[in-house]
């Protein structure tokens, strides 16, 4: 590829998160940045330009401004690489819903999309931190203590999980003081609801068990309690036990799906955040949700 091409894409990667009507960088910023001369740079937009990918005018000592883009264009020229978005388990309906309008949403865009499927937020936000992701999907309430992460998309209450609750096994209580309470440290969320619903339970109480292991535990009588997704309870835990709603003092962050991104200064593309806020992403969402569309990630 000659050194211009070279400089396009790299151009196309830096005006990717631009509109019709900002303002575009100088020429000489963009080759300091670049690393090249400022004719390769000139060169570069024309490339963009005859692609179709942009239309600039000019406005005399004001700069230079977009008058039109094509963000599928621009995503092409930029390298056309794939977006990498570390999502749960698809194990729940909802998460099953979220993936198949994601990607509808990156297929109607025209960005190409690869879809992780991780266990816990922990090993998400992990992966998103070590550059192995470039979001992840999670709850608002595992979102809300990490300050180095944005939210690119909110999905809205419900989005998540339906609901959480407290899980007791049959005839204990909340305030029941010697309670073996089950903790699945890999989700953010049931460390931190456990915390609000039982407060400082004592290490030798809290039992590390994890979601699929919750029938089992109950039935053999080695923990008491739990927090958990309402919306699975019924499918996965057969032991005698009774459900309670979380105190009403609780916010409703734990039900809303978001997806995140390192905080940076540097805007999201439009090409992603146009597939993110899709409407077919909710629409397929909710069909799936509600047994009218087939799940397809």
């Amino acid at each position: 590829m000659s050194r211009a091409g070279l400089a396009a894409a790299r151009l196309a990667d830096a005006l990717s998160g631009l509109n019709t009507g900002d303002r575009v960088p100088r020429v000489q910023d963009l080759a300091g940045q670049f690393g090249c001369g400022r004719g390769t740079v000139q060169a570069a937009f024309g490339l963009l330009e005859n692609a179709g990918a942009l239309r600039l005018v000019a406005r005399g000592h004001l700069g230079t401004f977009v008058d039109a883009i094509d963000h599928r264009v621009l995503w092409q020229l930029s390298g056309d690489r794939s977006v990498s978005l570390a999502m749960p388990l698809p194990y729940t309906p909802r998460y099953e819903g979220l993936a198949t309008g994601l990607a509808a949403g990156f297929e109607a865009t025209g960005v190409p999309l690869t879809l992780a499927f991780m266990r816990g937020s922990a090993a998400r936000l992990r992966s998103l931190r070590e550059g192995r992701s470039d979001y992840v999907l999670l709850s608002s309430l595992a979102m809300s203590t990490e300050e180095d992460l944005e939210v690119v998309r909110d999905f809205g209450d419900g989005s998540y999980v339906a609901s959480h609750v407290t899980v007791l096994a049959e005839g204990k209580q909340v305030t029941d003081p010697d309670l073996r309470i089950a903790v699945d440290r890999s989700s953010a969320d049931v460390v931190t609801l456990v915390r609000r619903v039982f407060g400082d339970v004592p290490a030798d109480r809290l039992v590390d068990v994890s979601y699929n292991h919750l029938d089992h535990g109950f039935r053999a009588k080695t923990i008491d309690a739990t927090v958990w997704n309402a919306d699975e309870i019924r499918r996965h835990i057969s032991a005698p036990i009774t459900t309670l709603p979380l105190p009403a003092a609780l916010d409703s962050s734990d039900t809303r799906a978001v997806i995140v991104r390192v905080r940076s200064d540097v805007s999201v593309p439009v090409a992603v955040l146009d597939a993110f806020t899709n409407p077919v992403v909710v629409q397929l969402a909710h069909d799936v949700v509600a047994g009218n569309a087939i799940p397809s990630y």
